[in-house]
């Protein structure tokens, strides 16, 4: 798994947008993507024109260049005051085979910016083969609790997308979103997972770590690669997963709480992409319900 440098635009971003080496208990905030979109917008308007411009400068210089307040501009400046302990932070994530796309680089998703827009990630964590994200994908998503027949048709279904040149995109949790990325790979295509649990201990996983080293799979978060599983992690990771897909198929959906349902329902109001639902007699009740929703 290689892992590229960062370019003074990423390394900006990084800096500005994520809590790499920022100590726990910091008084100041990454910005968030609406932040990001707005200061890249004023950035761009600049005479600065880029976000690499911003290293090196003091408040004072970063005030006046982007004709922002003391406050916004003390705020940028601690962010971007811990190049160092960056630097030592990416180098630990590069022996783990982790990396960083960022939205000022070629290979980040154009679909991510193009549906998101301002509220696509700044940037993005990965492990695996990176270039991926640039490939035309389905998703194939369903419940942790999935029957035998669900696996089986989620498993065929990979193969098919496979044989097809497309790459499967789905969540990396147990059940159904496993077993369809395992089979892709299996079956000699590719496959992406979106995580919403910590992704330096996804990247340990029996059955993804060989698929991520032959480069057939890749891993990727929005979150700290740290982070522990939350319910709004796992909801954000799951706009991902539709954003980046050309299609999408629920295989088995939940309960009506679950974040299967939830996913699909909040594709079906934003319009990012067509999604079908398994219908067949062997589907889950939860699939009825989602058709009927």
């Amino acid at each position: 798994m290689t892992v590229t440098a960062l370019s003074a635009d990423s390394q900006a971003i990084t800096l500005l947008c994520s809590a790499l080496a920022l100590p726990r208990g910091a008084d100041v905030k990454p910005l968030s993507p609406t932040e990001w979109s707005s200061l890249a917008t004023t950035i761009h308007r600049s005479d600065l024109q880029r976000p690499g411009a911003l290293l090196g400068r003091d408040s004072d210089a970063i005030q006046r260049e982007l004709e922002v307040g003391t406050e916004a501009a003390r705020r940028l400046t601690a962010l971007l005051a811990r190049g160092g302990q960056l630097a030592l932070e990416l180098d630990r994530l590069a022996g783990r085979g982790i990396w960083i796309v960022t939205r000022a680089d070629e290979s980040y998703p154009s679909l991510l910016k193009e549906r998101l827009k301002s509220t696509a990630p700044p940037l993005l964590f990965g492990a695996g083969r990176q270039a991926l994200l640039l490939e035309r994908a389905i998703a194939v998503v369903g419940s942790r609790e999935a029957d035998q027949s669900s696996l089986s048709f989620a498993s065929h279904l990979a193969h098919r997308c496979a044989d097809g040149g497309f790459t499967v995109v789905s969540g990396a949790a147990r059940g159904i979103d496993s077993a369809a990325m395992v089979a892709a790979a299996d079956a000699g295509g590719n496959a992406i997972g979106f995580v919403a649990d910590a992704l330096e201990k996804m990247t340990r996983r029996q059955d993804l770590r060989e698929h991520l080293v032959d480069g057939d799979m890749a891993l990727v978060s929005a979150y700290h690669p740290a982070a522990r599983f939350t319910v709004g992690n796992a909801m954000g990771r799951n706009r991902l997963i539709y954003c980046l897909a050309e299609a999408a198929v629920v295989v088995a959906s939940g309960g009506e709480n679950g974040g299967t349902r939830g996913g699909a329902l909040e594709d079906l109001k934003a319009g990012w992409t067509p999604l079908f639902v398994r219908a067949d007699e062997d589907a889950p009740a939860g699939n009825r319900d989602l058709i009927a929703s």
